[in-house]
C-alpha cells in the first residue's frame, strides 16, 4: 500500500526536523523553511512534509502564522512525562473516562477561541486521514487530530495533557483497529464523519455542538472498541456555564 510508505517517510521527516531543533541549527525563534522548501530539500511530497509539520506543531516545536511562515517555538523543554502505561480493560475504560472530562471541554473552548491559523492546523489534520492506512497510522493522525483541536483552545495545559497520554491514546486506538468487527475502511468512513462534526461545529464558533460532538465521538469510539457502553456514573447537562465565564472568542 502506498499510505503506509508515506507515513513512514513523514516519520523520518519529522525526526530529521527535530534533530535540527535539538542541535540548535534551528534556534528558536528560527523561519523553517516552506512547505516546497522542504519537498524539495529532502525529496518528499508537500503531503509528507505537512504532516510531519503537524506533528511538530502538536508537538509545541514549531508555531505558524498566518503569511508569514512557521517559527521554532523552544527546542530545549523535554518532552512531558506520560501517565502509566495500559494494561487491563479497566486501565482503557478510566482512559476514555479522563479523556470525557478534558477533551469536550478543550473542544468547546476551541470553538470559542480559535484562530484562522488553528482551523487551518485542524482541518489538515483531519484531511491526513487517506484511504488503505495501517492501524499504526490511524492511531498516530487520529491523535494529531485530536490533539489540534486541544491546542485551539488556546490553553497549553489541554494540549499537554492529550500530549502526555498518547501512548494510552493511540493504544486504545490500535486496539479498536485490531478488535473492531466493521471493516477498516467503513471504520475510517465513520470516524471521518465524526471528526467532520467537530471540525464544523469548531469553525462555526458553536461551542455546545463542538462539546457534544467530541462527546458522541468519544463514547462511540470507545463502543468500538469494548463492544459495550460504559456508560459514566454522571454526566453534566453541557458546558453552558463554562460558555457564559468564558465569553466570546479572544482576537
Amino acid at each position: 500500500m502506498a499510505y503506509p510508505q508515506r507515513t513512514k517517510l513523514s516519520e523520518r521527516l519529522y525526526e530529521t526536523m527535530r534533530q535540527l531543533v535539538d542541535s540548535g541549527e534551528w534556534s528558536e525563534g528560527t523561519r523553517i523553511p516552506t512547505e516546497m522548501e522542504l519537498a524539495e530539500q529532502h525529496g518528499v511530497s508537500r503531503p509528507v512534509v505537512r504532516e510531519a509539520l503537524i506533528r511538530l506543531r502538536n508537538d509545541g516545536i514549531i508555531n505558524s502564522k498566518r503569511g508569514s511562515g512557521s517559527y521554532v517555538l523552544n527546542g530545549s523543554e523535554a518532552p512531558a512525562k506520560g501517565f502509566r502505561p495500559i494494561e487491563n480493560i479497566a486501565d482503557l475504560i478510566h482512559a476514555f473516562e479522563f479523556r470525557l472530562t478534558i477533551e469536550c471541554d478543550a473542544a468547546a473552548v476551541a470553538a470559542l477561541r480559535r484562530r484562522d491559523e488553528d482551523m487551518d492546523i485542524i482541518i489538515a489534520a483531519h484531511n491526513a486521514f487517506e484511504e488503505g492506512m495501517s492501524d499504526e497510522a490511524f492511531g498516530d493522525l487520529d491523535l494529531d487530530f485530536h490533539i489540534a483541536v486541544a491546542r485551539a483552545s488556546q490553553n497549553s495545559m489541554y494540549a499537554s495533557t492529550m500530549s502526555m497520554l498518547h501512548k494510552q491514546i493511540v493504544f486504545g486506538m490500535r486496539l479498536t483497529g485490531q478488535f473492531a468487527t466493521a471493516a477498516s475502511q467503513t471504520r475510517l468512513e465513520i470516524v471521518r464523519h465524526e471528526h467532520a462534526l467537530i471540525v464544523d461545529a469548531i469553525a462555526a464558533r458553536e461551542p455546545l455542538q463542538a462539546y457534544e460532538a467530541m462527546f458522541d465521538h468519544l463514547t462511540l469510539s470507545r463502543r468500538r472498541l469494548l463492544g459495550f457502553d460504559a456508560v459514566l456514573d454522571w454526566k453534566r447537562s453541557g458546558p453552558t456555564v463554562l460558555i457564559n465565564k468564558m465569553g466570546g472568542p479572544e482576537s
